[in-house]
């Protein structure tokens, strides 16, 4: 993938190992267009095949993370008939699980960089991360009910595992607001930084996680995501696997190395 990619609303950049893609609409509170769909699918499909894409941060800009589904756009669709606008919609909800899946299929670490409201649709960006920094103005807004509308991009499946099924049910049948303490109380953030040291704590976390050794942490991720559904016995064993599949590569063998060395290890895949 190049280096830096721009398209409309969307901006991505790849710097030692880290992919910064970048929700770059702030005169639309950075809204989710049907048209950033397609590009971003590929930016991630391209970030998946790439083996110099050793982590992966999402952000906003302008100070706000992502309104979610351009609301506004949808004022054309009150001017079609029913049978039109759900057409419309099926198209784009369509377009959007490519998008979502496209992202659940990460095997590298993604973080997202929560710097003030995420609203619909983005929230499954921040939900599906693993590792959320947010600041003081973050606010996640559960926001479908409002418009009539049901939860979108991924928030019903991911939600529940998040938080549990009850309180996804209360944040989202009651449109709820939540702020940056409550999310760090409820696990929706990891931590909050202060505003000055933001952008900092961002980069340090990136780029510690892109020296990680990148088979290990590809298949602890895959791990996780079939312990939500899977029997201990089967989990076990693919446990097993994993650790079978590990101690043959180098970074195994380096990692030993620096622990009984004493020092900091030096992971070949992070290179």
């Amino acid at each position: 993938m190049s280096p830096t990619t721009v398209v409309e609303g969307l901006s991505s950049s790849l710097d030692d190992g880290v992919l910064r893609i970048t929700f770059d609409r702030p005169e639309a509170r950075n809204s989710i267009t049907r048209e950033m769909t397609v590009p971003l699918t590929r930016i991630l499909t391209d970030a998946q095949a790439d083996e110099r894409v050793r982590c992966i941060v999402f952000g906003g800009a302008g100070g706000v993370f992502s309104a979610g589904g351009d609301v506004a756009g949808f004022r054309r669709a009150l001017a079609e008939p029913a049978a039109g606008r759900q057409a419309e919609f099926r198209a784009r909800l369509d377009a959007a699980a490519d998008m979502v899946n496209a992202l659940l299929r990460i095997d590298r670490p993604v973080v997202a960089a929560l710097r003030g409201p995420v609203a619909g649709a983005g929230l499954g960006f921040v939900l599906a991360a693993d590792l959320v920094i947010a600041d003081e103005t973050a606010k996640l807004i559960f926001a479908h009910r409002a418009i009539g509308l049901t939860p979108d991009g991924g928030v019903t499946w991911l939600l529940p595992r998040v938080v549990g099924w009850r309180v996804a049910k209360r944040l989202t049948l009651t449109a709820a607001t939540v702020g940056a303490s409550e999310a760090l109380r409820l696990g929706l953030v990891d931590r909050i930084v202060a505003g000055g040291d933001f952008d900092a704590e961002v980069t340090a976390a990136a780029r510690a996680l892109a020296g990680a050794p990148r088979d290990a942490v590809a298949r602890t991720k895959r791990l996780l995501d079939a312990a939500m559904t899977a029997a201990p016995d089967a989990q076990l064993g693919r446990e097993r696997d994993a650790i079978v599949e590990s101690v043959a590569t180098a970074d195994f063998e380096e990692g030993v190395s620096a622990f009984l060395d004493k020092r900091q290890p030096r992971f070949p895949s992070a290179r």
